[in-house]
C-alpha cells in the first residue's frame, strides 16, 4: 500500500515539474515569437533593409539559447570577438542599443548591449532547466571563489566611487565590463560540459578571428590601398592579442598531435590573419607573443625533450637572424623588430614610440601618487585619478582623466589593495591550475586547448600593463578562457544540459 501511495506521488511530481517546465519554455518561446512577428510586420510595412536581418538574425540566436543554453556561450564568443569598433563600428554585439553607428540603435537611452541581452538570455535558460527540476547543480571549481573575491573589490571601487561623488555614467563605462569576466566563468564552466563541446568552441573562437581579419584586409587593401603606415593602427588595441591565439593554437595543434582537420584549415586562414596582425602595429601583441612562445616552450620542454630540442633551436636561431636583418627596417614586416628595439634599445625606437612611452611614463608616475594617496580604497570608479604631473591633451578619448594604460595598476587604483590582491591572486590560480593540468595531460586537442586558454590569460595580464585591457570582449574572451580551465577536470564526467 505505502509503495502503492510513493508511486503515485513520484508521478504527480514528474507532471508537476513537466506543467511548469511547459509553461516557463512555452511563455518564453510566445515573447519570442511576438517580438519576431512585430519585426516581420515592420518589414513588411518598411521594405528589407540590414537592420531588419540583423535584428532576425539576433532572434533566431536568442531562439536556439532557449533550446540549448550552452549555444550562447557559443554565440557570445563568435559575435562578441567578431566585431571590431574600429574596422566595422556598426557592428552591434558589444555595443550599446543607444550607440547612433550600430546596426541595432533604438534609444538614446538603452544602455544595454545585444552581448549583455544574450548573456541574460543564457544564464535564464541555464537557471531555468534546474529551476524546472527544482534542483540546481551548480560546479563551482577551483577558480570560482577567487573570481567572485576579485567581483565583490570590483563592486565596492564601483559603490565607493559613486558615493564620494563620481560620475556614474563614467563609472558605469570604466567598470562594467569587468562584471563579464565572473559571468563567462560560471556559464563555460556550467554549460560546457564535455570535451566535444570545448572543442566546438574553439571553432567557433577561430571562426570569429578568421572573419574579423577579412575585414581588416579588406580595409587594408581597399580603404588604405595597402599603405599601413597611414594610419597608427587598424584594429582596436585588444583585437592582436586575440589573434596571438590563433598563432598559439596554430602552433600547438602541430606540436601537440592536434586533429588532421585543425592542421589543414588553420594554416589555409594564417595568411590572412598574419597580414592583419603586422597591420595593427601593436607593440605590446609582438611581445606579449614572445613571452607566450617561451612559456609554451617551456612547457614542451617539460612534455616533451626530445621535440623541445628539435624545434627550439632552429626558432631561436631564426628569430636572431630576424632581429639581426631587420632591426632598423621600417618597414610592415619589421614591425615586431622595432616592438623589441623600443624595449631593449628605447634609445634608438621612433620617435612616436618614444612619445608613446614618455606618455605613459607621466601617467605612471601621476599613478603611483594617486595609490599612495589612496592606498586602501583607491579613488573609485567615476572619479578622476590625481595628476601631480599634467599629460599631453589627448581629450578626444573622453576617460582619459579615469583610464589609464596601466591596467593592472589601475585596478589598485580604483578597488584599492584588496582589488588589485584579488586580482593577482584570481590570475596565478587561472595559471597555477590550467599548468597543473597540463602536466596530467596527453598530447591531443584537448591539450592544445587548455594550453592556450592558459598562454591567452598570460598574454592578457602582460598586455593589461603596457595598455588598456579591461574591455567587454577582453573581459569576455578572459573569462571563457578560465572556464575552460576552470572545468576541464568534470568535462568528460558531466551529462548533456
Amino acid at each position: 500500500m505505502l509503495d502503492i501511495v510513493l508511486a503515485d506521488v513520484n508521478s504527480q511530481t514528474v507532471r508537476s515539474k513537466k506543467l511548469q517546465a511547459s509553461i516557463l519554455w512555452s511563455a518564453l518561446f510566445a515573447i519570442l515569437m511576438g517580438l519576431t512577428s512585430l519585426l516581420i510586420l515592420v518589414m513588411l510595412r518598411s521594405g528589407p533593409s540590414i537592420n531588419i536581418i540583423a535584428w532576425l538574425i539576433f532572434m533566431i540566436g536568442a531562439v536556439a539559447i532557449i533550446i540549448k543554453p550552452r549555444y550562447g556561450v557559443y554565440l557570445i564568443l563568435f559575435w562578441g570577438l567578431m566585431g571590431d569598433a574600429a574596422l566595422t563600428p556598426w557592428f552591434p554585439f558589444v555595443k550599446n542599443m543607444s550607440s547612433s553607428e550600430s546596426l541595432f540603435f533604438l534609444n538614446d537611452a538603452l544602455i544595454i548591449s545585444p552581448m549583455e541581452i544574450y548573456m541574460g538570455l543564457t544564464t535564464l535558460s541555464w537557471l531555468g532547466r534546474f529551476l524546472a527540476k527544482r534542483q540546481l547543480a551548480f560546479y563551482a571549481g577551483p577558480l570560482f571563489w577567487p573570481a567572485l573575491a576579485f567581483i565583490a573589490f570590483i563592486t565596492f571601487g564601483f559603490l565607493y566611487g559613486i558615493l564620494t561623488g563620481g560620475d556614474f555614467r563614467i563609472a558605469l563605462w570604466e567598470g562594467r565590463a569587468i562584471f563579464y569576466l565572473p559571468i563567462m566563468l560560471v556559464l563555460v564552466s556550467n554549460l560546457i560540459t564535455q570535451e566535444k563541446y570545448a572543442k566546438n568552441l574553439i571553432w567557433f573562437i577561430v571562426l570569429a578571428l578568421f572573419l574579423e581579419s577579412l575585414s581588416g584586409l579588406y580595409f587594408i587593401f581597399v580603404e588604405l590601398e595597402g599603405d599601413i603606415h597611414s594610419v597608427q593602427a587598424i584594429s582596436e588595441h585588444s583585437a592582436a592579442i586575440h589573434m596571438n591565439t590563433f598563432f598559439l593554437f596554430l602552433l600547438a595543434v602541430w606540436v601537440y598531435k592536434g586533429s588532421t582537420v585543425k592542421r589543414v584549415l588553420l594554416p589555409l586562414m594564417l595568411p590572412v590573419i598574419a597580414i592583419v596582425y603586422i597591420a595593427a602595429q601593436r607593440r605590446s601583441a609582438f611581445l606579449s607573443l614572445a613571452v607566450a612562445l617561451a612559456f609554451m616552450f617551456i612547457i614542451l620542454y617539460k612534455q616533451n625533450f626530445r621535440l623541445f630540442w628539435l624545434i627550439v633551436p632552429p626558432i631561436g636561431v631564426m628569430a636572431i637572424l630576424y632581429l639581426g636583418v631587420f632591426w632598423n627596417s621600417s618597414g610592415a614586416i619589421g614591425l615586431p623588430a622595432q616592438a623589441v628595439k623600443a624595449i631593449v634599445a628605447p634609445a634608438q625606437a621612433s620617435a612616436a614610440d618614444q612619445s608613446s612611452d614618455l606618455y605613459r611614463l607621466i601617467e605612471n608616475t601621476n599613478i603611483n601618487f594617486t595609490i599612495h594617496a589612496r592606498p586602501l580604497t583607491g579613488v573609485g570608479f567615476g572619479n578622476k585619478f590625481f595628476m601631480i604631473i599634467p599629460l599631453p591633451d589627448i581629450s578626444f578619448f573622453e576617460f582619459w582623466e579615469y583610464i589609464t594604460h596601466n591596467s593592472i595598476m589601475w585596478i589598485w587604483m580604483k578597488s584599492g589593495i584588496g582589488g588589485f590582491v584579488a586580482m593577482i591572486f584570481m590570475v596565478g590560480m587561472a595559471i597555477m591550475t590550467g599548468v597543473r593540468v597540463l602536466w596530467n595531460m596527453p598530447p591531443d586537442d584537448m591539450s592544445v586547448i587548455v594550453l592556450v586558454s592558459v598562454l591567452y590569460i598570460v598574454m592578457h595580464f602582460l598586455y593589461a600593463y603596457v595598455d588598456m585591457s579591461w574591455d567587454s570582449q577582453s573581459m569576455m574572451y578572459v573569462g571563457a578562457a578560465m572556464g575552460i580551465i576552470n572545468s576541464f577536470d568534470r568535462l568528460e564526467s558531466q551529462n548533456e544540459i
